[in-house]
This record gives structure tokens, C-alpha cells and sequence, in this order.
């Protein structure tokens, strides 16, 4: 079945323009706006649609060797030539010229000529005259090369059959950079939620220390504490604060990256996070079973459904189109032409009537055969040739199985990951969930008396790491199935299957 890639949406969506648009609003953020923008906004996706163009230039500059070629010419000469023999000759001629893709060429052409004969007299006896001769004809010919550039591997037709599967190859490519766009803006959508997500556990965490602090102060002028205690407390708020700066840090960059695989700058209100409107899910609940164990039993067949192997593949075929090319031509030239000729010529008619020329029978047909070889000293040229073709077939099928292995080695080790880091996940909930009850029962035990300050902090500092670490758990998850969605092949590559498309759909397809 013809899909209709992703291109559609770059040419013409008629649900969201942008050609107007100068900037973009990052206060409200959803998956598929960005990707519906970045479709039109990528640099990598905007300069690879240039690569394609300019591939395909070089497939119609291949393709033309093949188109028929007419030649018109016309000379003149004026005066007498230097034995007083003519003068004043017209020529006008043609010629078609049709390649074939087997390297064998066909041609046809007409002359037509009118020159005036002078007939030197002798002075006192009869005056010199001048008698118009027409002279017209047609010839039809073949051209072929019986050794070099002969069949389906002469240079012509490997040229375009290898600017064919380049061009192939670039338009896959195309398809694979809209891919790895998608993965790209995939990843950077959701660390920025999950940056954000960690920025409000830590803004949260900074008041709870500030508000701690100031009880702690209000305990000491109590005189309920000692006033080393101060000193605690403030080491444990400035710990907080530091943790609550890099958190803010952390969600400027992962914005500034998520704007640069946008493409487009944007607006953003100050001192605000955008709303994101698709939320990390909870791994836990995925049921993705059957799925990991499809994609391990058909990776091969997966990887090689690719675009990114696809574009590769279509490249070592350019390179072995080229390498066959290389090898049937490093024979010498032995060429063969045989044509046809019938021409006539008349006298004494009006300048330029060829009505009777082509009936005088004189000269009439002609056959013409002709047969040239060229015999070099050496062959190097095209024997250096065939060995450079050669190796950078060689080149591209190591490449292609490099692409191939290393897909397959990532997708493995992808697979385990997420095997273990599923299981890892449900712990780190579970902790946090512990950690949070324990930090309680610690400010329940402080509060009697039972319990010291450093105590207290510190199981506060376990529960506020078991949820950073819960959160950084569950982007480590869905980083990966971004991955692997990515290197198996499932991705959206239809308008209809981005607007339909559910990254987080774990069904065997």
C-alpha cells in the first residue's frame, strides 16, 4: 500500500500554519503541537529536504542521456573557390540521435546542399557559365560499442540506475531524519516535563526548609533548643536551596534543548513553567510483556524494515549498481557503426528545387560499415577504476552490517534495560512511599521529644531523594521506549498515523 510520508504535513497542513508565525508560545505545551511544528521548523528535516531535491537534479541530469538529441546546422560559403571550380555553396543538415539504456545508439539525418558550378570559357570562342547543382539525401545508421559500454552495465545507464538508488536512498533518508526528529522532540517534551516535575519536589522542598528553619529559630528563643542547632537547620536549608537551583537550572536546559529541535524561538511568560499537556505515565501499569518479547524475537526482521537501514541498503545498491558498471567496462573500445545513405544530384535546376534529386539515381545508396578498436598500452585506468568501485562497495556492505549489528546489539540491551528497570521502578514508588511515612513518623517522635533534629533531616533528605529518584526512574523508561520505538520502525510515517499516533501503545502489531 502507498503511504503518504510525512513530507504531506511539511508541504500543506491545513490544520495548523506556521508560514505566518514568528515565534511560539511555550506556556502551553502538548506532543503534538510540537511535533506538528517542528515538522515545518527542523533545520535537520529542512536541509535533508534539500538533499533530496538536490538528488533528485542529479536523477533528471542521468535520466537525460537517454532523451533523443536533434542536431541542425547550416553553413555558407561565399565566392569562388581557389581552382575557379564553384562558388557560393549552401549547406543545411540534420541529425536525430536516439540512446538506449543498452548503450546502443540509433540516428538519422538529411543534408541538403546548393553550390553553383564554374564552367570556365574561353574568351572569343563561348562565355563561362554557371550552373547550379542541388544536392539532398537521408542516412540512417546504428552505433554499437561491441566490448566496452555494451548492455545494461554501460556507463550511461549505470550512472542513472545509481543516481536512481541514491535518490531512493535520500527520500528514505528524509523519512528517517522526520524519525529521528520525532525521537528527538519526544525525548526533549518529556525530560522537560520531568525537569519541571523535579523542579516543583524541589520548590516544595525549599519552603518546607525555609519554614523549617524559622520554627527551629522560634524553638531556640523559646530556649526549647540549643543555639547550635541553628547551625544544623541552616546547613539542611542551604543543602535544599542548592538542590532547588540546580533543579531550576536543569529545566532552562532541557527547554533550550527542546526549542533547539523545534527550530523556532518562542515566547514563554517569566517566572512561569509551561503546562504540559501529556504527562509521563506511570511505567508500572504498562503492559508491555508480550510486546518486549515480540521485539526480541523479530529484531532482525524489525531493524531491516527501517528507514535509517533502508537509506543505508539503497546505498551499497548505488555502490554495487557502480561496482558491476566498473567491471563488465574495463574491456578496450571495439565499436561497430553501420549505416545507410541515399543521396542525389541534379544539375541545371532552379537554386535550391530538390524535387528531382533524390530520383536521379545519382550517386544513389550507399552501405557503410565501419569498425575501430583502441588498444591501449596498458589498462590501468579503468582497472584502478573497477578496484575503487570495488572497495567502496565492499565499504557500503560493511556499513550495512555495521548498521544491522549495532541496531541489534542497542535494541538487546534496550530490552534488558527496560526489563530491569520496570522492576527497579516499582521499588523506587514503593520506597518513596516509605520514605515519606518514615519522615512522619520522625517529625511525630521529634515533636515528644524522642527524636533528634539530625534525624529528622535526614530522613526528610531520604524521602525528597526517593522522589527525585523516582522521577529520574521514570524518564529513564520512557527514554528508552522512545529509543526502541525508534530503532524497531514504530514510529508515525503517515499524516493519519500522527494524528492517531500512541507512543505508549505496547499492542504486537
Amino acid at each position: 500500500m502507498k503511504k503518504k510520508i510525512l513530507i504531506i504535513i511539511l508541504l500543506a497542513s491545513g490544520a495548523f500554519s506556521l508560514k505566518s508565525q514568528q515565534v511560539f508560545n511555550y506556556d502551553s505545551l502538548s506532543v503534538f503541537r510540537i511535533l506538528q511544528t517542528g515538522l515545518e521548523t527542523n533545520f535537520n528535516i529542512r536541509m535533508k529536504r534539500h538533499v533530496v531535491d538536490e538528488s533528485k537534479g542529479q536523477l533528471t541530469s542521468y535520466k537525460g542521456a537517454f532523451n533523443p538529441k536533434l542536431l541542425l546546422g547550416a553553413t555558407g560559403y561565399y565566392g569562388t573557390d581557389p581552382t575557379d571550380s564553384y562558388s557560393n555553396q549552401y549547406i543545411v543538415t540534420g541529425e536525430i540521435i536516439i540512446p538506449t539504456h543498452m548503450g546502443i545508439k540509433v540516428y538519422s539525418g538529411f543534408r541538403l546542399s546548393v553550390e553553383t558550378q564554374v564552367q570556365l570559357g574561353v574568351e572569343g570562342y563561348y562565355p563561362t557559365q554557371y550552373l547550379p547543382i542541388n544536392e539532398s539525401g537521408m542516412y540512417a545508421g546504428i552505433s554499437i560499442p561491441l566490448l566496452h559500454d555494451l548492455g545494461r552495465n554501460n556507463s550511461s545507464n549505470v550512472a542513472y540506475l545509481s543516481a536512481l538508488m541514491m535518490n531512493k536512498s535520500q527520500n528514505v533518508a528524509f523519512t528517517d531524519e522526520v524519525c529521528q526528529f520525532v525521537k528527538t522532540a519526544l525525548t526533549n517534551y518529556y525530560t522537560s516535563y520531568q525537569r519541571s516535575t523535579v523542579f516543583k519536589i524541589q520548590k516544595a522542598a525549599d519552603k518546607d526548609a525555609h519554614d523549617y528553619v524559622s520554627d527551629i529559630e522560634s524553638m531556640i528563643s523559646n530556649e526549647q533548643l540549643p543555639q547550635t542547632e541553628h547551625y544544623r537547620a541552616k546547613a539542611y536549608q542551604l543543602n535544599i536551596s542548592q538542590q532547588y537551583s540546580l533543579a531550576r537550572n536543569e529545566v532552562v536546559n532541557s527547554l533550550f534543548d527542546l526549542i533547539t529541535s523545534v527550530g523556532m524561538k518562542g515566547t514563554l511568560k517569566p517566572n512561569t513553567l509551561p503546562v504540559f499537556l501529556d504527562s509521563l505515565p506511570d511505567p508500572s501499569t504498562f503492559d508491555w510483556d508480550q510486546y518486549l518479547i515480540y521485539v526480541y524475537n523479530n529484531t532482525d526482521s524489525l531493524v531491516s524494515n527501517t528507514p535509517y537501514y533502508k537509506s543505508q541498503e539503497l546505498v551499497t545498491s548505488s555502490a554495487e549498481i557502480t561496482m558491476n558498471g566498473a567491471k563488465h567496462n574495463r574491456l578496450n573500445d571495439l565499436d561497430l557503426d553501420i549505416s545507410y545513405m541515399y543521396f542525389g544530384l541534379t544539375s541545371g535546376d532552379p537554386v535550391a528545387d530538390f524535387s528531382h534529386t533524390f530520383s536521379s539515381g545519382s550517386p544513389g545508396a550507399t552501405y557503410n560499415f565501419t569498425l575501430s578498436y583502441k588498444l591501449p598500452f596498458k589498462n590501468e585506468e579503468r582497472q584502478g577504476d573497477y578496484l575503487t568501485k570495488l572497495s567502496s562497495f565492499e565499504l557500503n556492505k560493511t556499513q550495512l552490517e555495521q548498521v544491522k549489528f549495532d541496531a541489534r546489539a542497542q535494541v538487546h540491551q534496550l530490552l534488558s534495560d527496560l526489563n530491569n528497570l520496570r522492576q527497579l521502578f516499582v521499588h523506587q514508588v514503593e520506597l518513596a512511599t516509605i520514605e515519606k511515612q518514615t519522615f512522619l513518623g520522625e517529625v511525630q517522635k521529634f515533636k515528644l521529644g524522642t527524636s533528634t533534629q539530625i534525624d529528622m533531616i535526614n530522613t526528610y533528605m531520604d524521602y525528597n531523594s526517593a522522589l527525585v529518584n523516582m522521577e529520574n526512574g521514570r524518564l529513564a523508561i520512557m527514554t528508552r521506549v522512545i529509543a526502541l520505538k525508534y530503532l524497531i520502525g514504530d514510529f508515525p510515517t503517515s499524516t493519519d498515523q500522527l494524528l492517531s499516533y500512541n507512543l505508549w501503545d505496547f499492542r504486537v502489531k
